[in-house]
């Protein structure tokens, strides 16, 4: 036996279940591979059974989404992974009152070298059983992922190299023949490039700012990143120990820059992709241009990965006789600190993140009076508490990427599920900071599920904030809040709300967001081409995000979205994806749903 609940023995649990499941992958037995899951059990399935990515719930899905790909992927040689952060351990199952393991394995499949995660946990028998299972495709055989920086390794001693010299070929060739374009100069830009370069696809990063990192230099000077230093740590390149936990504005700012030259990265600053490229069916390379320091530069790479950050332009509402106001008027993004409106009045629209950010900088920098304007309810929870399960899922003495490919082991809509039925306790271990917030007037809630903020982030990219504060300047007055009302027309001295009510202002703030990525790039790649392409951002009926890091709907074309995180663990998906057309053991018409994979034999 494996163990009672008082004892388990995490390796011959895994190796029990392993070996069970093993033996159905390679009979190509459908029931006896969902026989390994529990009833509603999952499966998330990253490039393995298909080119794509895909979450399954319940063993009749699981079991109908490998009828015609189980016996195609050939996965084989199963063993457990022994390694010190991976090897099997046990976990609390509160609900069951046992225990449950958790362990990783690798195998080979069709498509390569693959790797997978499970976590058992015992059903009403007994029987351990996978509550989730990640399969995951590592890397294509004789194309692996290095593990240093090309050509930085000594080579002193070869006659006729010279390291410097072998780099700056390899940028010429880079800038003169890039295989991808990758339009951005963030986070999620930076991270994918990094990849590339290590999976030897050669990429080319535009950034229409003068500097990497200005998209941050211009944002309010109090701005801090909201979640800890691991959760937002770059690919590759860890922090100082003593880094600061929650990253400041022009710290990010600075540490992107010098990522991009650390990584050898190829970067084009003051350069952006000027409108309409078009994309050649016979060659598949599109024809751009750059437009470089006010110079066209022509380009044809194959792909091109929009990385202009998940939400897209500014949205700014319409208001009736903005023109009459005497005041200032400007987006969030716009707002450059409070010092400049002490003892002035400032309206803040909105009650996200940013809207309670700029409120709290407008009260400690001196203004006479600020009244945020929330017109639907707002998920807020504090910092320390979602930061602790930030801690939990990303600790400290685990290497990074130990810990994302765990994170990552997690199907979004069982985290979507699990949040909503953990809902109550979101609320019992925030109600002091609600009590603060209700009694100024904030209207709360969890989402329109119950699912919480980090699911919100997904699904909505906004409706909810993490309060290191503000709720204190609420509950005391020093920020007044108007809820349930939205702006309807600017007079010369203030802002009418729907209620007729009339607010006098100095300032008024739009923080309402910003408009989705495909349709703020729409005008840059024109309306055929996005008209071909999917949703972008959100989470699809299965539970992964709409649009990102797979076939868009165009060849040749993707979205790469979301935070520090999913720019890590879905940059890789995204290199062997590209990697594979590269070498032509992948062809698709940019459809997911048209996606014909087939691998070459390799000698």
């Amino acid at each position: 036996m494996a163990g009672t609940a008082m004892h388990v023995d995490p390796r011959l649990v895994a190796s029990d279940w392993l070996a069970g499941f093993s033996t159905s992958i390679s009979n190509s037995d459908l029931l006896g591979v969902s026989q390994t899951l529990l009833p509603d059990g999952w499966l998330r399935d990253i490039l393995v059974f298909t080119w794509d990515i895909r979450s399954l719930e319940g063993r009749e899905k699981v079991a109908s989404y490998l009828t015609d790909t189980l016996a195609a992927s050939r996965i084989s040689d199963l063993k457990i992974d022994e390694s010190r952060y991976l090897a099997p351990r046990t976990f609390p199952v509160p609900q069951r009152s046992a225990l449950g393991v958790e362990g990783a394995f690798t195998f080979e499949c069709a498509h390569g070298h693959g790797r997978g995660n499970v976590r058992l946990v015992p059903d009403e028998d007994g029987a351990y059983k996978a509550m989730t299972l990640l399969t995951e495709l590592r890397d294509l055989p004789g194309h692996e992922e290095q593990r240093t920086l090309p050509l930085r390794d000594d080579i002193t001693g070869i006659p006729g190299r010279d390291m410097q010299e072998d780099f700056a070929n390899w940028v010429k060739e880079v800038e003169t023949r890039p295989y991808v374009l990758i339009v951005g100069g963030g986070q999620t830009a930076l991270q994918i490039a990094a990849r590339f370069k290590q999976m030897d696809i050669p990429a080319l990063v535009v950034e229409r700012n003068a500097r990497i990192g200005d998209s941050w230099r211009k944002r309010y000077p109090s701005l801090t990143l909201h979640t800890v230093r691991r959760h937002h740590s770059l690919l590759y390149q860890p922090y100082p120990s003593n880094w600061p936990e929650f990253t400041p504005r022009d710290k990010i700012a600075d540490w992107l820059e010098q990522y991009a030259t650390i990584q050898d990265l190829v970067v084009w600053t003051n350069a952006e992709l000027k409108v309409n490229p078009v994309y050649d069916a016979e060659t598949k390379e599109w024809d751009v241009t750059i437009l470089r320091e006010g110079f066209e530069v022509k380009l044809r790479p194959s792909h091109i990965v929009l990385a202009t950050g998940t939400l897209g332009e500014p949205n700014i509402p319409e208001i009736p006789d903005v023109s009459r106001f005497q005041g200032q008027v400007m987006h969030s993004q716009q707002f450059q600190g409070g010092a400049p409106y002490a003892g002035k009045k400032a309206i803040v629209i909105g009650a996200g993140n940013s809207a309670i950010d700029i409120c709290q900088d407008l009260v400690l920098r001196g203004a006479e009076s600020v009244t945020m304007i929330q017109r639907s309810e707002t998920c807020v929870l504090s910092r320390d508490y979602v930061c602790g399960m930030l801690r939990e899922a990303f600790p400290e003495d685990v290497p990074l990427p130990v810990a994302d490919f765990r994170w990552g082991s997690f199907p979004l809509g069982l985290l979507k599920k699990l949040a909503i039925a953990g809902e109550q306790s979101a609320w019992d271990a925030n109600k002091d900071l609600h009590a603060k917030l209700r009694k100024g007037g904030i209207r709360l809630n969890m989402g329109p599920e119950g699912q919480g903020i980090y699911l919100l982030t997904l699904e909505r990219g906004g409706g909810y904030w993490l309060d290191k504060g503000g709720a204190d300047l609420i509950g005391d007055g020093r920020i007044k809040v108007r809820s349930g009302v939205s702006p309807q027309r600017f007079t010369e001295t203030g802002l009418v709300l729907s209620d007729e009510s009339e607010l006098p202002a100095d300032l008024v703030v739009f923080a309402t967001g910003f408009v989705q990525m495909r349709e703020s790039n729409a005008e840059v790649l024109g309306h055929e081409v996005i008209k071909k392409t999917e949703e972008v951002y959100g989470l699809d009926e299965e539970g992964e995000i709409k649009g990102s890091y797979r076939p868009s709907g165009h060849p040749g074309l993707w979205f790469a979205t979301g935070d520090f995180f999913i720019s890590r663990f879905l940059s890789k998906p995204l290199a062997l994806q590209i990697k594979a057309i590269q070498l032509g053991i992948l062809e698709h018409d940019g459809r997911r749903a048209g996606s014909k994979g087939v691998l070459s034999k390799r000698p």
